[in-house]
């Protein structure tokens, strides 16, 4: 069966749905590739503090400990939404391979 004008085929369907397999795997790798004690890619010890700034200007401070907690909640939030892309990809990737094969439901 053709396709009309703005729907898309399958194939370009189960296309769209790889590139967010990979997308969520790749927002997935960067949750693990924080680390807990890391402050702008430099390790923190025991009584340093990270900087941040914004244009220039100091916006912050953190001790090792606050640094690890934000690390953390920043990690776990790339783990969420990588693994809701995640599936997301592979349900859309499932119905795209079901219209391929011509098993509709």
């Amino acid at each position: 069966m053709a396709s009309t004008r703005g729907e898309n085929t399958p194939a370009q369907n189960l296309l769209a749905s790889l590139f967010f397999l990979a997308l969520g795997a790749a927002i997935i790798w960067v949750g693990f590739q924080g680390s807990s004690d890391d402050c702008g890619g430099e390790k923190m010890s025991a009584g340093d503090t990270c900087v941040s700034y914004s244009n220039g200007s100091r916006t912050g401070s953190k001790n090792l400990e606050e640094q690890k907690s934000d690390n953390s909640t920043t990690s776990n939030v790339a783990f969420v939404i990588g693994g809701l892309i995640v599936l997301a990809g592979a349900w859309s990737s499932v119905g795209a391979l079901r219209e391929m094969g011509g098993s509709h439901r």
